[in-house]
């Protein structure tokens, strides 16, 4: 009788932990949004592409390594995948590290504050894909502006050591896991972000700073590069 007793109870057991795996295989089949691994972002700083025209005039045919920094826009895109056959609506909001700089009062020097950029992109209609791309773009005036006072600061952000965070929602929830680009370190390499302050981008010190973000419609690289991108939703 003990022994059938036992028996009966592992069965039991076994029965209850095959639903419990069951339910979370089945669970972790319902994520249909996930945003990509740090290593797969592209952060570059670009120029207008040589079809657009800038001021009547054709833009110049230049490398980017050659061009100057009042020709290049920061261009920032961020992986994810989709396994629905369709996503009616995905919205990214993009949170980006940087300094402006502070005019100096008589006999002192200029310093700098921190700035948390923000900006927003939406997509529409998104097919099953494991490389979609969401794109905001700073234009190279802002670029110089919030680029701090270290020489070439600007660079700072394509070489991937300032603060990069983007949350997701779908269809008007939030997507549980955020994108973070200094998520793997102790510290950024600013000594905010990473594994200690996951938080940087809600920094009491910070001063948050919208519409220098721009989805892609509101740039010159539309509508060249749309094929980058799944069908942006305007406001």
């Amino acid at each position: 009788m003990r022994l059938w007793s036992l028996a009966f109870l592992g069965g039991l057991s076994l029965f209850f932990l095959s639903l419990a795996l069951a339910q979370e295989a089945k669970k972790e089949e319902k994520v249909n949004v996930v945003l990509g691994k740090p290593m797969e972002l592209e952060m570059v700083m670009v120029t207008v592409p040589d079809s657009v025209g800038s001021g009547g005039k054709p833009a110049p045919a230049i490398e980017d390594r050659a061009a100057s920094q009042e020709g290049r826009w920061l261009r920032i895109d961020v992986p994810f995948s989709t396994t629905n056959k369709f996503t009616p609506e995905v919205k990214f909001k993009f949170y980006l590290e940087g300094y402006e700089r502070v005019t100096a009062t008589e006999g002192e020097k200029m310093t700098e504050k921190l700035v948390v950029l923000t900006g927003e992109a939406t997509y529409r209609d998104v097919p099953a894909g494991k490389k979609h791309f969401a794109g905001v773009f700073m234009p190279p005036a802002s670029v110089l502006r919030f680029a701090g006072l270290k020489p070439g600061g600007e660079m700072e952000w394509s070489k991937g050591v300032m603060n990069l965070k983007v949350e997701a929602t779908e269809g008007g929830a939030p997507v549980e896991k955020v994108f973070d680009l200094q998520s793997d370190k102790e510290k950024g390499p600013s000594g905010r972000g990473g594994k200690k302050d996951p938080e940087w981008n809600k920094s009491s010190e910070a001063q948050e700073v919208s519409g220098f973000l721009l989805p892609i419609y509101e740039t010159p690289f539309w509508p060249k590069d749309y094929k980058r991108y799944s069908q942006p939703k305007k406001p």
